[in-house]
């Protein structure tokens, strides 16, 4: 009778230990909650944060002896685990971390374990993806028990080391993880958006946008970065960088008439915002292509109500909101000479800016 109640008590204080380790469900990414001054998922043209990927609470190896504890106490087996690393004994220390988070994830140990697991792996074997995967684990379940902003800060300088090392086989076709590496950027800029790496961080990401060819979520980043970021270098040169996939999208998509109007707006605006951009030159011929097709659509539009089936003042009215719209077309004289004829015919209304002055 006292063994079953002892086993019994066992269960249920280890079961609240486990409940006391995980008060409630986070989505990687989202920091330390809808309360966090850091944490939001306000970003367009990143994935949403149920695609990006979850750490999943380890468990305790009941029956491998692989990850099992070493030590009576979580200070004996972490002291054990440093004895190790100091012994240069890495990846049986690592594991002896891994143990300890997974036997006591209550303890004061377990963040302790985790931080030291995750600093193993990056500093000592030079494994920056696995390094990445445990300090994912240490803020999703740990946020309060660690320099969150400073860990937060030391994953993006890992992403930044993972592409670099990367870097020759991705521009040789032999790279497929782009996606991957934007995701750990997108996670990092919600962690901490407020950091001074985000606007750098936000280039990456709508780089890597533009590496998968997905320009329109690009246009979104780069859209985001100058609103959250005004004034600042990134945010100067994502102007340009998002009139150069805009552009992209015009071509792509055969000159469609509302994307070039909004793209023709939206560098009006950049070139009157930012007259002294060093990419200003660029942009004004981008914004005279697109002037000059949407020219000619009106122009031909015109000259449809020019004609037998349609009424002079349709025509005098179609004329007179193309010389308003593209007074320097190409086409400006011939239309302006029309409209003379027409009203000289006694068939159409004097322009509207003469009636006006009435």
């Amino acid at each position: 009778m006292k063994f079953r109640y002892l086993i019994l008590s066992f269960a249920v204080a280890w079961m609240a230990s486990v409940a006391q380790a995980a008060p409630g469900s986070r989505v990687a990414g989202s920091g330390l909650g809808g309360n966090s001054p850091y944490a939001t998922d306000a970003y367009p043209g990143f994935d949403g944060l149920d695609d990006l990927p979850k750490p999943e609470r380890r468990e305790k190896a009941w029956f491998s002896w692989w990850l099992s504890v070493e030590r009576e106490t979580p200070a004996e087996q972490l002291a054990y685990a440093e004895e190790l690393a100091a012994a240069d004994n890495i990846k049986k220390a690592c594991k002896m971390c891994d143990a300890l988070v997974r036997e006591w994830p209550a303890s004061p140990e377990a963040p302790k374990a985790q931080l030291m697991w995750a600093m193993l792996l990056s500093k000592s074997l030079g494994e920056y993806d696995d390094a990445f995967e445990q300090l994912d684990y240490l803020l999703d379940f740990y946020p309060r028990a660690c320099a969150y902003a400073e860990l937060v800060e030391y994953q993006y300088k890992l992403v930044n080391l993972m592409v670099k090392e990367k870097g020759d086989r991705w521009f040789t076709g032999l790279f497929t993880s782009s996606r991957v590496m934007r995701q750990h950027y997108e996670m990092i800029v919600r962690r901490a958006p407020g950091a001074k790496y985000v606007p750098e961080a936000m280039l990456k990401i709508a780089e890597l946008r533009e590496y998968d060819q997905q320009y329109e979520e690009a246009v979104l980043v780069y859209a985001a970065l100058i609103n959250k970021f005004p004034g600042t270098d990134e945010a100067r040169l994502a102007t340009y960088l998002q009139a150069k996939d805009r552009m992209w999208l015009v071509r792509r998509l055969a000159y469609n008439l509302a994307r070039c109007k909004d793209t023709a707006g939206y560098l009006k605006l950049a070139l009157k915002t930012q007259p002294d951009h060093p990419n200003a030159d660029e942009m004004k011929t981008w914004l005279d292509e697109l002037t000059e097709y949407m020219a000619e659509d009106a122009f031909k539009r015109a000259k449809f109500y020019d004609s037998r089936q349609r009424t002079p003042h349709a025509a005098v009215a179609a004329y007179e909101r193309f010389l308003e719209e593209y007074p320097n077309s190409s086409h400006a004289e011939a239309v302006s000479r029309r409209l003379d004829e027409i009203r000289s015919q006694g068939k159409a209304p004097a322009a509207n800016s003469e009636k006006k002055g009435e």
